[in-house]
């Protein structure tokens, strides 16, 4: 019973500095507003944090599905040969990755980022593509870095054919400058079927301010002495 009592305002104290330090800190996170960002093709804003994106061309797409039956907005995808690789700021070949990139869509922004402050986001590929590589993507400063593609899409979707389920991503900015960043999905060596990307939770984790990181120091230096207080007053 000793040994109860003795422990049970430690623990308390320690939890209640863990909860201070672990607010401080997440707090640093701020929803991404993607309606104030560029668009190209078929995208949707539908709420802080997320975006929709399909390379549904409006063009007998999923046939014999009606046409539009896959699109978000009611826009249709645009080449990607030259259009959108224009407006993502890549090489005309950049988004031939696994075939040749024939239409997509994307989002994209500029952003001032500090060192060491990450982009995070959760996404989903989803497709009814089961032959060719159509696929998601994120770039940042002209480097593309692809999310999933159709062999990824295993599981079961309530809509699409498929889907690869949500995933979460993050990126680090390791210098304090301006990044253009993007988002998109994109046709592979046909245009006939439909592929989408949904993006959730999309945030940017700033860097701690110097006097939340001396806090979290301090409140650790703290509990430290607490824990030596108390282990001190058990031997007693």
């Amino acid at each position: 019973m000793m040994s109860t009592f003795t422990r049970s305002p430690l623990t308390a104290t320690i939890i209640a500095l863990a909860s201070l330090t672990i607010t401080a800190t997440s707090s640093q996170a701020a929803s991404i507003d993607f309606s104030t960002w560029e668009t190209f093709g078929d995208v949707t804003t539908p709420s802080l944090g997320e975006t929709n994106l399909s390379n549904d061309g409006l063009v007998a797409d999923d046939f014999p599905a009606t046409s539009g039956t896959f699109s978000f907005s009611g826009i249709a995808a645009l080449d990607a040969f030259g259009s959108l690789q224009d407006f993502l700021g890549v090489s005309s070949n950049a988004l031939d990755v696994d075939g040749f990139a024939w239409e997509g869509s994307a989002i994209k922004s500029t952003y001032f980022a500090q060192a060491g402050e990450k982009f995070n986001f959760n996404w989903n590929f989803l497709t009814n593509e089961s032959s060719f590589n159509d696929f998601a993507f994120l770039v940042v400063d002209g480097t593309v870095t692809k999310l999933a593609d159709f062999t990824n899409a295993t599981n079961v979707s309530s809509f699409f054919n498929q889907e690869t389920g949500v995933t979460s991503f993050s990126y680090t900015f390791n210098d304090s400058k301006n990044y253009t960043v993007a988002l998109g999905v994109v046709d592979s060596d046909d245009f006939s079927t439909t592929s989408a990307l949904k993006v959730s939770n999309a945030n940017i984790q700033e860097v701690p301010e110097p006097s939340t990181m001396l806090g979290s120091f301090l409140a650790l230096g703290f509990a430290t002495k607490i824990v030596r207080r108390f282990r001190n007053q058990a031997r007693a």
